[in-house]
Parts: structure tokens; sequence; C-alpha cells
């Protein structure tokens, strides 16, 4: 039996064209409004938008409306404006199939699975959300169904948790402003002083736990990856059913996780001599 755990690009401006076709103007204001969006202004107010793409309010609020439809487009937690929406975050999965990163932690997650017998997973940070981007599926009867692609609340999950912990000081503190902690499940986090407890053991212990945050019946254990310059890039663990794995077991498979996680960190060029978990 399989348990489902179901989760809560380079737009350049073209050249001045005639754009008769009203498919196509549609389309090329899509993208305009899209291209708005940059690192550094990840949240745009529809005044901002609508002076950016050079379209009169009331026009660039139904495109809005229509791209938030589909997923382009979300509104801003806290009511400050919109940013980038999921559908993107997918999409942009998809285009990352030949990704190296995911190439050279297959055979990883191949031993993981096989050691721990259980599914074994690899996650990234999209700004405030996470997202599993490969995994190896445990052959057990009863096992978790996973998703990549499948967009991650931050707060919730060890494969989501474990890439804020290891973020610098003060990014995890600009994402503890701007973030909502909604409740997903009774086990859920929602607490910002209880959410930074947590990412402090996360980081002193080496590894993040979760049971249950994020769906009934299941578990986790993450720990983060590093690339050659010593930053953490990605996380990568198992997901397994609460039923097989419960706190006694969490330290012996907690060891697997992390000499899988140094395996990984090595082969993307981390210092041998550095200290990785």
């Amino acid at each position: 039996m399989v348990v489902n755990t179901p989760h809560n690009g380079d737009f350049r401006t073209p050249h001045n064209g005639d754009f008769r076709d009203s498919g196509i103007s549609t389309l090329n204001r899509v993208c305009l409004i899209l291209n708005a969006f940059t690192e550094s202004e990840q949240i745009l107010t529809l005044t901002e938008i609508s002076k950016r793409i050079q379209l009169p309010k009331s026009t660039a609020h139904r495109m809005l409306e229509a791209m938030e439809c589909h997923g382009l487009i979300v509104r801003e937690p806290h009511g400050l404006g919109y940013q980038l929406g999921y559908q993107l975050i997918r999409w942009g999965t998809l285009a990352l199939t030949n990704l190296d990163l995911r190439n050279t932690a297959l055979p990883v997650l191949q031993s993981l699975c096989t050691a721990t017998n259980e599914s074994a997973v690899l996650s990234a940070r999209y700004g405030y959300f996470a997202m599993w981007i490969e995994m190896v599926e445990s052959k057990q009867p009863v096992r978790l169904a996973i998703r990549v692609g499948e967009p991650l609340h931050l707060h919730a999950g060890a494969s989501a948790k474990v890439l804020w912990a290891f973020l610098p000081d003060a990014e995890i503190e600009r994402i503890l402003n701007g973030i909502k902690l909604i409740q997903l499940k009774p086990n859920t986090i929602t607490s910002v002083e209880d959410m930074r407890a947590e990412l402090k053991t996360i980081r002193e212990r080496g590894y993040a736990v979760s049971y249950e945050e994020t769906d009934f019946g299941a578990m986790g254990i993450a720990a983060p990856i590093y690339n050659h310059v010593g930053q953490a890039v990605a996380g990568l663990g198992i997901a397994a059913p609460v039923t097989r794995v419960p706190p006694e077991r969490v330290e012996e498979l907690a060891q697997q996780v992390l000499v899988a996680s140094r395996e990984l960190s090595l082969k993307l060029g981390a210092p041998a001599t550095a200290s990785l978990n």
C-alpha cells in the first residue's frame, strides 16, 4: 500500500513590434510582468507592476488575477503585493531534469534507500518554499508517495526545515520576518520563537527531524548538502511512515543520512577538511 502525501528563466523584453494578434500581445504582457520581479525585488505592488509594464492599473489587475488563477502569481501573505507563484517552480523543476546536482545525487539516494529501506529524497529551497527535486522510492509495500516538483512549506517537514536552518543568520531572520507559519497539522510549528529554537537545534544536531508536521502518518530525517564553497545548497534525507520509525530509531537512521549527505557534499566539491555535520 502506498501512503499518499498531498501538500498543500529569462523573459527578456522584446524589440518594439506590432502585436496585432491578441494572444501574442497577452503573452508578451505576461512575460513582462514576470520579468518585472528580480532577486532584490521579489514582492511588487499593483502600482509598481502597472508602471513597469506601462499598462493601466485596471488592465494590469485583470492580468494579475488571471495569472493568479494559473499559479503564476500569488499574493504576498501579509498583503504587501504580489510575488511569483508555484507554477513557475514546477516548470522550472521540469527544466532542471539534467541539473548536475540531481544527476550527482541519484546514486547516493539509491544507496541511502537501500541502506535504510526507506524512500530517499533530495530537496532544494526556492524563496519561502522548498521542493523535492529528486527521489528514490522505497520498495516497501507501505511507503510514502513523494511527488517531485511539489511545493513544500519551508517551516514544516525535515526536508524543508533543513534548508532553512543552515542559511546565514541574517537570511534566517529575514525569512522568519516574512513567512507565515500556517498550521498544516497539529505538530506543525506556528510560533516564531519555537521556530527559531527548532532551527537552532537542527544546526547544533546537524540534521532535521519531523513527525506528522505536514501529513498524518509521515516522518522525515534530513541533513544539509554543501557545495565547493561550503554553502548549504540542498537537503538529503529519508521519508517514511511513522509506524516504521519510532523515536528510538531516529539516531540510527540519522547517522546513515549524515554519511550519505557527507558523500554527496564531497562529490559536489565540498572541502574534505571542512566540518560537514
